[in-house]
């Protein structure tokens, strides 16, 4: 069956997997359940905290997988002098707010682990820009360092317990609360300006660079833009830079996320189909000295896309009775399979089939 006749998420999700192939990355395969336990610890890092559990036969609790991510960090052998490169495809089971009810979603995803160097990292940053281009010639990038901003409240001496919540009016671009939030919080007029600039921080990437350039008090946060400067590089390398801004107020969860962060959006799609970054801090929190990239793609939103080709079943229903052969049945489906046709067999027409045209079997061989 040609690629066409596929529905859009199954089409992307073939071609992808083997783009991520091309690049050296294998295949991750898991099971449906995890313990528990793994996502109770890291719940900050899941999308829903409402997972779904149950007892196993030896008295472990047991979850239906909400996430890929952390089974990978949890299992992976990655170390600073070797690297594991990693993609999926797999469903997770996770709470849908708007509906009130759970879904299960399928995601592909791709993981890079051990020690990504810059080339590495802008590897994992143009796979991802590659995805998008394949999903949809119009779909854009939003590129972001969340160092940037992590740097430039630590040089400010924001406190810890503040940062998260001015992360928050960050992420959605409130610089009025922002700045009424850091009056609360005591943070000198000064710099609570510098933070709401943050708010604004967005759009092409040489002005946008510009003025974070201006805004850099720390050799971190030069550090930070340094790092985008070369993934910019390689993006433009490869010709992927159209349609990649650059967005400040992209920050994830600053508790897990470090370096580089990015979503993917599409026309079309009501949220973002792609998201990735850095996430060190997570394998901290799983005692391994070592960091890591990736992103997920998420497949359900493509349905949004429509492209199902023609809606038929197949493009010809063969009929045949029980005068016919079957052997007879069986090489005039194959002569219009040979055509490039869809072909169902049947006695008696389905009522809830849709096809092109309809032949006997005498037809068929005739053609």
């Amino acid at each position: 069956m040609e690629d066409f006749r596929m529905r859009p998420e199954e089409r992307i999700s073939w071609s992808l997997q083997g783009l991520y192939q091309r690049h050296g990355y294998k295949k991750y395969r898991m099971g449906k359940f995890e313990e528990y336990e793994l996502y109770l610890e890291n719940k900050n890092f899941l999308q829903s905290r409402q997972i779904i559990t149950f007892n196993d036969m030896d008295g472990r609790v047991l979850a239906l997988k909400p996430d890929v991510t952390l089974s990978i960090v949890k299992n992976t052998h990655a170390d600073r002098s070797s690297s594991e490169k990693f993609y999926y495809l797999e469903n997770v089971y996770r709470f849908h707010k708007p509906s009130g009810a759970y879904r299960e979603i399928s995601q592909l995803g791709l993981e890079y682990l051990g020690a990504p160097d810059p080339f590495a990292t802008g590897e994992v940053v143009c796979l991802a820009a590659q995805t998008l281009r394949e999903i949809s010639p119009q779909a854009r990038m939003q590129l972001s360092n969340v160092s940037f901003v992590r740097s430039l409240m630590d040089g400010l001496k924001v406190e810890e317990g503040a940062q998260a919540q001015l992360g928050e009016f960050i992420r959605h671009k409130n610089a009025h609360e922002l700045s009424a939030q850091a009056a609360a919080l005591g943070i000198p007029p000064a710099a609570a300006h510098m933070l709401s600039q943050v708010c604004g921080l967005s759009g092409p990437y040489e002005d946008t660079m510009a003025r974070a350039r201006a805004l850099a008090i720390t050799p971190d946060m030069t550090g930070a833009l340094s790092l985008l400067e070369g993934v910019w590089a390689q993006l433009k390398a490869l010709g992927l830079e159209d349609r990649v801004t650059l967005d400040f107020s992209l920050l994830g969860d600053m508790e897990y996320y470090c370096g580089l962060a990015f979503q993917g959006y599409v026309p079309g799609a009501p949220r973002a189909v792609l998201s990735g970054g850095c996430y060190a801090n997570l394998l901290r929190k799983f005692g391994r000295d070592i960091d890591a990239i990736g992103f997920a793609v998420y497949l359900n939103e493509l349905s949004f896309l429509g492209g199902e080709g023609d809606g038929l079943d197949a493009d010809v229903l063969l009929r045949y009775g029980p005068e016919d052969a079957p052997d007879q049945v069986a090489l005039a489906a194959q002569a219009l399979r040979g055509k490039g046709l869809r072909v169902r067999c049947e006695m008696c027409p389905p009522r809830e089939a849709r096809w092109g045209r309809e032949m006997t079997v005498k037809e068929a061989l005739s053609c």
